[in-house]
């Protein structure tokens, strides 16, 4: 039982992050990769 919760925290902190980077994508703000955003320059 105690594995399941793990890995059911794990998974969601995955796909909010995933979310972020997509809505912030979408938005048109850094996407992570600093070869294509000039925010990191």
């Amino acid at each position: 039982m105690g594995d399941f919760i793990v890995i059911a925290v794990l998974a969601l902190a995955v796909a909010l992050a995933v979310r972020s980077l997509w809505r912030s994508r979408r938005t048109g703000g850094c996407n992570g990769d600093c070869g294509n955003c000039r925010g990191c320059h």
